[in-house]
C-alpha cells in the first residue's frame, strides 16, 4: 500500500500534522487514518506510532488554548473562597478524576496488545466499522430532551465515559466518537458530550507527552528531521485547534450519522481491498 513511499519528509509530516489536528477533535479516528497514512507513506509502524505520540502535544496545545478559559474556571474553583460559588465547576474536576482513573489503566494494559492492530488494513477496516455502530447507537438512543449537564454527571456516568476512552485505544476506534457516544447515552446533549470529551482527553494527552519526552530524552523514540517535525507540529496544532471550533458548532445542530456514514464507507472499502 507504500505508494507514497517516494515522498519527500516534509511532505510526511505536513500530512501527518494536517491528518492529526483534523481527526483527533472529530469521531472519525485519528489512530486509524494516521496508520492508514504511515502504510500509504510506506513507513514501519512502530516508527509511525512514536511520530503520532509526537504530533499529540501539538493537539494537546490547541486543547490548551481553546479551552483556556475552562480550564482556568477548573483551577480557580479549588480556592476557598470560590468553594460554594464554583461547586460545579469543582464536581467536574472530580468527574474528569474519575474518567481519567478508569482510562489510564485500560490504555496500559491493551496499548500494546492491540498495537498490531495498526498494521492491518482488514482489521484497521472492522474497526472503522465498530465506530460507525458507536456513533448510531449513540445518536438512536439519544434522550429527546437531554437533561444532564456536566457539572451533574455523577461518579457512574463518569466512569462510563471513561470506560468508553480507555476502549478507543483500538487503532480506527475513535476515541471523541466514543465519548461523546459515552456521554450522549448517559443523558448530555451533543454539545455537553464532545465539550466534556475534549477535557477529558487532556489530561490523557498530557500523560502520554511525559512518556514520550522520557522516551526521546532516554534516546528509546525515533523521530524524523527536525525540520519535519516542526511542519508536522505547527499543521497539527493550528489544524486542531479549528477542528475543535468546528465541532463545538457543528455538533449543536448536525447529527453524527454523518460521520457514522464515513467511517461505514471507509471500514468496508478498506476491508474490501483487503482481499486484492
Amino acid at each position: 500500500m507504500g505508494f507514497l513511499v517516494k515522498a519527500p519528509q516534509w511532505v510526511y509530516a505536513l500530512v501527518m500534522g494536517l491528518a492529526q489536528g483534523l481527526t483527533e477533535f472529530l469521531p472519525v479516528s485519528s489512530s486509524g487514518h494516521l496508520s492508514l497514512l504511515n502504510l500509504a507513506f510506506g513507513r514501519d509502524t512502530e516508527a509511525g506510532i512514536e511520530f503520532t505520540f509526537f504530533l499529540h502535544i501539538a493537539t494537546l496545545i490547541a486543547s490548551l488554548v481553546y479551552f483556556r478559559q475552562d480550564i482556568a474556571r477548573l483551577i480557580v474553583a479549588w480556592k476557598r473562597e470560590n468553594e460554594r460559588s464554583m461547586a460545579g465547576e469543582r464536581r467536574i474536576c472530580v468527574f474528569l478524576i474519575v474518567g481519567c482513573l478508569i482510562t489510564g489503566p485500560m490504555g496500559l494494559l491493551l496499548e500494546d496488545k492491540l498495537a498490531p492492530i495498526a498494521g492491518n488494513i482488514r482489521l484497521l477496516g472492522g474497526a472503522f466499522l465498530l465506530t460507525t455502530i458507536v456513533l448510531v447507537v449513540a445518536e438512536r438512543l439519544l434522550q429527546e430532551h437531554p437533561h444532564r449537564q456536566m457539572n451533574n454527571l455523577g461518579l457512574l456516568c463518569s466512569a462510563i465515559v471513561g470506560f468508553a476512552q480507555g476502549c478507543a485505544v483500538i487503532p480506527g476506534l475513535s476515541r471523541s466518537g466514543s465519548t461523546i457516544a459515552g456521554g450522549m447515552l448517559t443523558g448530555m446533549s451533543r454539545e455537553q458530550s464532545t465539550r466534556f470529551s475534549f477535557l477529558l482527553g487532556i489530561p490523557i494527552i498530557i500523560a502520554g507527552a511525559l512518556k514520550d519526552g522520557l522516551d526521546l530524552a532516554r534516546g528509546q523514540l525515533t523521530l524524523p528531521p527536525m525540520g519535519a517535525c516542526v511542519i508536522g507540529f505547527i499543521a497539527a496544532a493550528v489544524a486542531g485547534y479549528f477542528a475543535i471550533a468546528w465541532m463545538i458548532k457543528l455538533v449543536q445542530k448536525t447529527q453524527l450519522y454523518w460521520f457514522a456514514g464515513y467511517t461505514f464507507i471507509l471500514g468496508v472499502c478498506l476491508i474490501v481491498a483487503s482481499f486484492f
